[in-house]
């Protein structure tokens, strides 16, 4: 005899009040302390998000800038412009919670985050970095145009590039030539360090490469960036952290995945006579479409994440190109944990994956549906109350990230649909499937929670959270929690929770940008469960309804 969950009409009491309290944590931890914090508060972390200047007006002031420093720009490219960060700089000011004394003092002329905005010259490739609020130019870097090889360079002593590299520091960063004193040439670069521009241990380094151009040989600074370098022994703590979660997601995750894909095509094989190899291309459908069209979406962020380079653009092609070709063969395993977890989970006597079709799917559907938003809440607020704890106890911080920042969609309306890529594929492999081949393999059930729930962990520490194993015990705690929401109520359950969790947080991107039009979105993503489970029960109703009586 098959076994189904049995999901309860109403939602219970008990999950009401536990759903509002997590609620009620998710707010007071996360969202409500960046918009009650004094001003002077060293915590922005959680503060609302900037309004920036729009990709129109960083393009036009860049291409003004190019006008007067190096002649005009090409016919034909328009500008493009990324919101950049310096995550390393953030991340040092996060740790040591300045966050708030160096907005005060210094992010007006030494941003952390720009708009780095591309521009095509005569004279070459030119990125002119823009304080991503006020839009007032604070750096650039040309890289110039090829000419010929054979064209004698003018010769400049360290003395005039000294000289061009003082009066480019005062004009255009607006430093007194008293605080430009000792300035020192390396071959073409010539460095500064002012005193009195220190925050914490990070010391403020201003960089310019002074060089003739190619093709007139007049002396010009081709880069200008002032910045606060972090102390060496924090960007040395910080590579090691890289490397050690780069080595455990690849090792831990995502070979682990792989030869978890494998013995998915195999069960999904065996298991054939329990299941359909029909069941999952939905799923898989809407993964890849929705998968898909984020890597679109994402492509400035790609493209930020290389930096300024002369071939950025052919990187960022390139960047989407395999993304995509991953995508697909993410979408086939995908595909195979669906069909071989059902078919295991079937051939064992439990039906956790409702079947369309089957009696009474449309209403379990529906309370389904009902009950993710209180479980979604529980999440949340268990999520909180681990940040906090990991903040109290082992000083835990983020950094930025342009690869996901908002400002680099370019549609940001399309952004919450990655949280049902991700309820899709994790709850289809991690849980359906992952579950169901580690209680077979290792017959514990508290093991065939915990395995897959760490390779899920591993997946996400490499993120920017600070130590890297912060994430691990985070996640693997949230994991276990939907291992046991999954075995209780279902795998429509916990796609559903889990949709809900990642739309909630994703949508909160939505509402800081600000627009009415990114608040309606929002607010539809938040009740889109809704209509999807009422479509889902409606037409298997009909379904019931037209199967005639035997």
């Amino acid at each position: 005899m098959t076994h189904t969950p049995q999901l309860p009409q109403r939602i219970p009491r008990s999950l009401l009040f536990l759903g509002l309290l997590g609620l009620f944590l998710f707010l007071a931890v996360q969202i409500l302390p960046g918009f009650i914090s004094p001003p002077d508060q060293e915590n922005s972390e959680t503060s609302a998000m900037p309004r920036v200047i729009s990709h129109d007006d960083a393009s036009a002031k860049a291409a003004h800038f190019a006008k007067q420093q190096f002649g005009g720009t090409t016919a034909g490219e328009a500008p493009h412009p990324v919101h950049q960060s310096d995550s390393l700089l953030y991340g040092y000011l996060a740790k040591n919670e300045k966050l708030a004394h160096f907005d005060q003092t210094y992010d007006s002329r030494f941003p952390t985050d720009t708009m780095e905005t591309e521009v095509r010259t005569p004279s070459g490739t030119l990125f002119v970095y823009l304080h991503i609020e006020t839009g007032k130019i604070v750096g650039w870097r040309l890289f110039p145009a090829k000419t010929d090889a054979k064209k004698k360079t003018p010769y400049y002593s360290d003395w005039s590039r000294l000289q061009l590299a003082r009066n480019t520091a005062v004009q255009l960063g607006g430093f007194r030539l008293s605080e430009l004193q000792g300035g020192q040439v390396d071959g073409n670069q010539v460095v500064f360090r002012p005193q009195g521009y220190t925050v914490g241990d990070a010391q403020l380094t201003i960089r310019v490469t002074v060089d003739p151009l190619p093709a007139s040989g007049q002396l010009k600074a081709l880069q200008y960036r002032a910045a606060f370098a972090v102390p060496d022994h924090y960007a040395a703590y910080i590579q090691k952290q890289k490397n050690t979660a780069a080595a455990l997601s690849l090792y831990g995750s995502m070979l682990m995945n792989v030869l978890l894909f494998i013995t998915a095509i195999v069960m999904a094989i065996r298991q054939r006579r329990s299941t359909s190899l029909l069941r999952g291309l939905l799923l898989t459908a809407l993964f890849l479409a929705f998968y898909i069209v984020n890597n679109f979406n994402m492509a400035d962020g790609i493209r930020a994440s290389y930096g300024a380079r002369p071939d950025v653009e052919t990187l960022t092609t390139a960047g989407i190109v395999v993304s995509n070709i991953f995508t697909v063969l993410m979408g086939i395993g995908i595909y195979f944990c669906l069909v071989g977890g059902d078919g295991i989970w079937r051939n064992s006597g439990q039906r956790l994956w409702a079947r369309y079709g089957e009696t009474g799917y449309g209403d379990h559907v529906w309370r389904a549906m009902k009950l993710s938003y209180p479980l979604a809440f529980v999440m949340l607020g268990t999520q909180s109350v681990l940040l906090f704890g990991l903040d109290r106890s082992i000083h835990s911080w983020s950094t930025t990230s342009v690869e996901s920042s908002p400002y680099n969609l370019a549609l940001p309306l399309l952004y919450p649909l990655l949280a049902w890529c991700a309820a899709i594929s994790e709850e289809a492999m991690y849980r359906l499937f992952g579950i169901a081949i580690f209680k077979k393999l290792l017959r514990k059930q508290w093991l065939a929670y915990l395995v897959p729930t760490i390779i899920w962990a591993l997946g996400h520490v490499s993120y920017p959270v600070y130590p890297f194993y912060s994430r691990l015990v985070e996640l693997t705690i949230v994991g276990l929690l939907f291992c046991v929401l999954f075995v209780r109520y279902g795998f429509i359950t916990a796609v559903f929770t889990h949709a809900m969790l990642d739309t909630i947080l994703m949508s909160f991107s939505l509402l800081q940008l600000g627009t009415p039009v990114n608040l309606l979105a929002a607010l539809v993503y938040i009740v889109l469960p809704v209509g999807l489970a009422w479509l889902m029960r409606s037409f298997a109703n009909r379904r019931r309804a037209a199967e005639p009586v035997t």
